[in-house]
């Protein structure tokens, strides 16, 4: 058995918790056909009977296995003990044992800070021409910059990585990448800060009973009737706010129906609206698809939401406006799944929820992956991809096996939740996480022109696009022949 020390740096691999023009009168044009068709919760008996297509007695020149990434948390320690044996960090120790008694090798990791560092080190190896690291691991907005350089391998050059199966996030995977056909990143169960680093709903059950006069059953049946939209979710934040203080201003010690920090949760609604703003040519690059009656129409609804009332405070402080929800003085709370951690203490119950859709035309609710979540690559510079991808598809498969369960079963579900409906629409957000390319790729800003609407305080989406639309064109197509002579 390996110590606890491998396991606690594997941990610093796969966490990084903190921290065209047109119109389209037809709504359906925009909306994502993608209702779910298996909301079966991600741990069952079911999904596991995809078997590893991986054979046994796979060699290599590779003694050793060296993984380059951003640094996580937790401290390391010599050896694992009954004491600091949480599920989670055991699963994660089984896991990296199992990959390295079935191939025979060691997993030895670098964690670096993730914001430069590690995209420093991955351009030096790899512009070297060394083989210093097998995988590249580091936050989704930092890795699409060495996607996009041409530093890592295709798929197709790596033969036993097979997205197809459920340890794989296939769909978030050929959404972000240029070419959905041929995709350089690996995502998905092999990182389980998917899960933590994916959008959602919060609301306080007290706050939402004596406030509001409802129900955490009358929440849940919007989402399940499919009128859980922006509309309504204005509705209800609006409908709550009280002057606590007595001090006749509007600030942060009152009870509002939505804490908010600057713009980061205009961009999620955005982004998990299932709305597509970019869609793909002929040749099965991205085209932007970015204004149009749908996408002026979700500019308002979006303005309104941050400036139609009383009821939303913009804490301007992302520890605040978390404190405020957790201290009881916010109905709503929009976030990633990794907030239950940061509200173990919360004295009121609370619930989650999906984030809202666009309106009900759309299929199923759509929450999306932040850009802080973790992605991989295997570097151009390895000298045996084929053995390689095994250990990756292994990696993915294991911690679809034990680590996934451990977080998603006995700690998120069972330790950071308060009652059961949260744990199915755990089930239900899980099952369709997404993203949209113009989220991970920004092209020269054009990708934020909702935050704008907040940062300059008016809906001025039409005039931004004006202003971002022949840069945001330019930087595509550059990133295109970027990646086209990269693959030459």
């Amino acid at each position: 058995m390996k110590n606890l020390r491998k396991a606690s740096l594997l941990l610093a691999l796969l966490m990084m918790a903190s921290t065209a023009c047109g119109t389209a009168d037809d709504k359906g044009k925009d909306a994502k056909d993608t209702t779910p068709t298996d909301t079966t919760p991600l741990t069952t008996q079911a999904d596991m009977s995809n078997v590893l297509e991986v054979p046994d007695g796979l060699t290599s020149n590779y003694d050793t296995i060296s993984i380059l990434t951003a640094e996580g948390k937790l401290a390391s320690v010599d050896e694992l003990t009954d004491e600091d044996a949480d599920v989670l960090t055991k699963a994660m120790y089984d896991r990296t044992v199992k990959v390295e008694d079935k191939f025979g090798i060691d997993l030895t990791f670098t964690p670096v800070n993730p914001w430069g560092d590690t995209q420093s080190l991955a351009r030096q190896s790899v512009n070297s021409g060394s083989d210093d690291y097998q995988f590249v691991f580091t936050c989704a907005s930092h890795m699409v910059n060495l996607v996009n350089e041409g530093l890592f391998l295709p798929h197709s050059d790596l033969p036993y990585i097979d997205i197809d199966k459920p340890w794989w996030n296939k769909e978030y995977i050929e959404s972000v990448s240029i070419i959905a056909d041929d995709p350089y990143i690996l995502f998905g169960d092999i990182s389980y800060n998917m899960l933590q680093r994916t959008a959602c709903v919060f609301f306080n059950i007290n706050l939402l009973e004596s406030k509001m006069n409802m129900q955490p059953s009358d929440l849940y049946e919007l989402v399940y009737n499919g009128e859980w939209t922006i509309d309504k979710f204005t509705e209800l934040v609006h409908s709550v706010y009280e002057d606590a203080n007595g001090n006749t201003l509007n600030d942060g010690d009152d009870i509002h129906g939505l804490a908010l920090f600057s713009a980061n949760q205009v961009d999620w609604l955005a982004y998990s609206s299932g709305i597509e703003f970019t869609t793909r040519d002929e040749d099965g690059y991205p085209v932007i698809d970015l204004y149009n009656n749908t996408t002026i129409d979700l500019a308002e609804k979006l303005y309104k939401l941050q400036f139609g009332s009383e009821g939303v405070y913009d804490y301007k402080d992302n520890g605040k406006h978390s404190s405020a929800f957790s201290q009881g003085k916010s109905v709503f709370f929009v976030n990633r799944f990794l907030c239950c951690d940061w509200f173990r203490e919360m004295k009121d119950d609370y619930g989650i929820l999906p984030m809202p859709k666009y309106d009900e035309s759309i299929d199923g609710y759509h929450s999306t992956v932040e850009t802080l979540v973790q992605w991989g690559g295997v570097p151009v510079t390895v000298s045996d991809p084929i053995y390689v991808s095994a250990v990756a598809e292994a990696l993915a498969y294991y911690s679809r096996e034990l680590t996934t369960p451990a977080y998603y079963e006995s700690t998120l579900k069972l330790k950071l939740t308060r009652d059961d409906e949260s744990m199915a629409m755990i089930d239900l957000i899980m099952s369709n996480r997404d993203t949209d390319f113009l989220y991970i790729n920004r092209l020269k800003k054009l990708g934020d022109i909702f935050k704008r609407i907040v940062t300059d305080g008016q809906n001025n989406f039409a005039s931004n696009y004006a202003t971002l639309e022949t840069a945001g064109e330019t930087a595509l197509k550059t990133l295109i022949q970027t990646f086209e002579d990269a693959r030459e």
